[in-house]
């Protein structure tokens, strides 16, 4: 239960993910959060436990993700909190904005649906200034059969042939992986034909689930693996069934709905 001594703030941040090993704190390396708190420990002498819209793996950005924390800070003195952490961490981190929110939100629970966006050069050479946040896959891609694949897993489904289990206890039952996927779709933007975007919207995402999609319909593309397949693979829930996984510097969180 929130401390009523406490503020609850609302951050949305932007971030470089490249030299980071996720968002969310681990001891002994450098997260985005993890540096986050220590920054505003080393500067403000807050303790800030942040609470995360949902976490992203080491080499994933976020052009929007939320978090939320209690403070013992005023505040009317809200925008210190971002002008301490831009000041240290930018432009790897951003704090867009910062606000005192009600005691009862969450970044977590109270969202009700996240977005993510994987980018692709599909240009002949890699672009070094695009290598940051796109896969360069020069081979032709049919787009038309990765959005028959892609469709096929709108809904709600088991997505655990899509999803890198957690560690649990053996006397604890097994995680459930059942999401809802509410928009997906494979694109090329009007302004650059040799670039591809796979973007995708669900309730929530399990470990590495949109890495593993992009991953398989980028193996459909190219003539690989069937377009038709997917409900199988769906009904096998079975990790070896899918293609090999996309790498993680191509994907972004963009927007977290509440």
């Amino acid at each position: 239960m929130a401390n009523s001594a406490l503020t609850n703030f609302k951050f949305v941040i932007s971030y470089n993910g490249t030299s980071f090993h996720g968002l969310a704190p681990n001891p002994g390396v450098r997260t985005v959060v993890g540096e986050m708190g220590r920054v505003i420990e080393d500067r403000l002498g807050l303790v800030a436990d942040f609470v995360m819209s949902g976490r992203t793996d080491a080499g994933v950005h976020a052009t929007h993700q939320v978090l939320n924390c209690f403070l013992d800070w005023k505040s009317a003195d809200a925008l210190k909190l971002a002008a301490v952490v831009n000041a240290k961490l930018s432009p790897e981190v951003v704090v867009q904005s910062v606000e005192a929110i009600d005691a009862e939100f969450s970044s977590r629970y109270d969202a009700t649906s996240r977005t993510y966006e994987y980018l692709i050069d599909a240009s002949e050479f890699p672009d070094p200034f695009r290598s940051i946040n796109h896969w360069h896959v020069p081979e032709s891609l049919d787009i038309d059969a990765m959005n028959r694949a892609a469709s096929a897993l709108l809904g709600t489904h088991d997505f655990s042939s899509f999803c890198r289990k957690p560690k649990h206890a053996e006397d604890q039952p097994e995680p459930v992986m059942m999401r809802e996927i509410k928009e997906i779709s494979w694109s090329r933007p009007e302004y650059a034909y040799e670039l591809i975007k796979f973007q995708v919207t669900g309730s929530a995402f399990c470990r590495q689930m949109v890495r593993a999609i992009t991953g398989h319909c980028v193996a459909v593309g190219l003539g690989k693996r069937s377009a038709d397949e997917m409900a199988e693979i769906l009904e096998a829930k079975d990790r070896a069934k899918v293609a090999p996984i996309a790498p993680p510097h191509g994907l972004t969180l963009v927007r977290v709905d509440y």
